[in-house]
C-alpha cells in the first residue's frame, strides 16, 4: 500500500513538473561602440496551460563613465500567452527597475523597457500562462550608446552660438 501511494505521489510530482516551464536565456554581451541588438527565441512550449517563469540574461559594456539606452522588448502573438509580465533587474546591483509596459496589438502582444541603464549585467524575468500549444516568445535586447552631459552641454553652447551670430547679422542695418 506505501509503495503504491508512493508511486502516485512520484507520478503527480512528475505530472506537475511538465507543466510548468523555468528557463534561463543568455543573449549575451552588448558592445558598447556603436548600436548592437541581442535576439533570441523561447523554447516552444508542448501543452496550453504550461507556466512560465523564464529568466533572460545580458551584459552591457561600457567604460565606467558611460552609459547606455537600452530597449527590451518581448513580443508574442496575441492570446497565445496570458498574464504575459515581465520585470528588470541589474544583478550587480539588486536594483529592480520594475515591471516592462505591456503593448497590446492586433496581433502581438509585447513588453518593453526603455531608459539609460549604465554598464553591468541585467536580468529579465518573464512570466505568463500559455494559451496555445506550441507557442513561443522572441526577446529582443537593443544597446545605443547615450551622450554624456559634457557633450550634451558643448552641442547646446554651439547652438546658442549660431543663434546669436545669427541674431547679430540679423539686427545690421540695410
Amino acid at each position: 500500500m506505501k509503495l503504491k501511494l508512493k508511486l502516485i505521489v512520484a507520478g503527480v510530482l512528475t505530472a506537475a513538473s511538465f507543466s510548468a516551464v523555468a528557463d534561463h536565456y543568455a543573449l549575451g554581451s552588448l558592445d558598447p561602440l556603436g548600436a548592437d541588438t541581442a535576439s533570441k527565441a523561447s523554447a516552444k512550449f508542448i501543452d496550453s496551460g504550461t507556466a512560465i517563469t523564464d529568466s533572460w540574461f545580458f551584459q552591457l559594456l561600457t567604460p565606467s563613465s558611460s552609459s547606455f539606452g537600452a530597449l527590451q522588448t518581448f513580443s508574442v502573438a496575441e492570446g497565445a500567452i496570458t498574464d504575459f509580465a515581465g520585470s528588470l533587474v541589474g544583478v550587480d546591483s539588486g536594483i529592480s527597475y520594475g515591471a516592462l509596459s505591456a503593448t497590446p496589438g492586433s496581433s502581438s502582444q509585447s513588453l518593453s523597457w526603455a531608459a539609460p541603464l549604465a554598464a553591468g549585467n541585467y536580468r529579465v524575468d518573464i512570466t505568463g500562462t500559455t494559451a496555445i500549444a506550441r507557442s513561443q516568445y522572441v526577446a529582443t535586447v537593443a544597446a545605443l550608446p547615450v551622450p554624456e552631459p559634457a557633450t550634451c552641454a558643448m552641442m547646446l553652447a554651439g547652438l546658442a552660438l549660431v543663434g546669436a551670430v545669427a541674431r547679430r547679422r540679423g539686427n545690421r542695418p540695410a
